[in-house]
């Protein structure tokens, strides 16, 4: 789903407090970071996802870094299928200042995110930044690492506790259909996702959804295993905590299925809701959301 755009990086904010500021860019509508690795001079540009749970590193960089491929791991798809690639570990990577030695990297071949003016080099999601509090900082432009016991104040956000399904953090959301009924369920927080709302197929088919919704229009999305074909519509309102959205985006795919082992998990919710708070904070260690407005 992503686009090949991409917006100018601004000015870092002061954070004095920090572990590390990083200010990003947008590829799509997903978040890019800065990073650099030992032994290298070059900057690279790596997707910034909650719903990313290991460090995804371009096959074609291990050369490059003069790292070698370890043995073959399993790193989690589309519908929770594990798929084996090789693995690498990097002696250090930078974020900003703040160091983080010997990270084991997953060595995927990424080529559809290759080109275009920005180019990107990898992934980085939960395994990485969960030893930090993660601020997202939608309106200064630039993602902010807290070490936990950093005295932190987030001035008029709401705190949402969460679960995690596998390392995804999940929490409660509350959709509106036209037809007025509300739903409840648990949707995970990904906020590289380029959609609003992304329904798992068995949702749907117990809610009826696809019966309940208009279709706006479909499209084709190219994953690491095959082609998805994705169903888009929107719904009157999604409430979140205290805090309802209008005339929210989502779609659905009859092969998406990201269900959890211990809990029904309705869907995901991506960076179209995101986008629309100033700032969201993620405190792994205390599993709690902040939103701020």
């Amino acid at each position: 789903m992503a686009v090949h755009a991409q917006s100018k990086r601004q000015p870092v904010k002061g954070e004095p407090d920090a572990a590390a500021v990083l200010p990003f860019r947008f590829y799509g509508n997903q978040i890019v970071i800065p990073a650099m690795v030992s032994g290298s001079s070059d900057t690279l540009h790596f997707i910034f996802d909650t719903g990313t749970e290991v460090t995804i590193l371009h096959y074609g960089l291990a050369k490059k870094l003069n790292i070698s491929a370890k043995q073959k791991a399993g790193v989690t798809a589309t519908n929770n299928l594990m798929l084996k690639v090789n693995t690498a570990t990097l002696n250090v990577l930078y974020l900003g200042k703040t160091k983080m030695p010997f990270l084991k990297v997953y060595l995927e071949n990424i080529p559809e995110f290759r080109t275009g003016p920005l180019v990107i080099d990898g992934f980085i999601g939960i395994d990485l930044l969960k030893q930090f509090v993660v601020k997202i900082d939608y309106a200064q432009q630039q993602l902010v690492l807290y070490n936990p016991g950093t005295s932190m104040e987030f001035a008029g956000a709401q705190v949402l506790p969460f679960k995690l399904n596998f390392r995804t953090p999940v929490i409660p959301a509350t959709i509106e259909l036209d037809d007025g009924q509300t739903i409840t369920g648990n949707y995970h927080v990904t906020t590289g996702g380029d959609y609003g709302l992304l329904f798992n197929w068995p949702y749907v088919q117990k809610n009826q959804l696809a019966d309940r919704m208009i279709t706006l229009g479909s499209e084709q999305v190219q994953d690491l295993l095959k082609t998805y074909d994705y169903v888009n519509s929107n719904i009157p309102a999604l409430s979140i905590g205290n805090k309802q959205l209008r005339k929210v985006p989502v779609s659905y795919c009859k092969d998406v299925n990201d269900d959890g082992q211990t809990m029904e998990i309705a869907g995901a919710i991506g960076y179209s809701v995101w986008k629309q708070f100033s700032a969201v904070i993620i405190n792994y260690r205390q599993n709690e959301l902040y939103l701020q407005p």
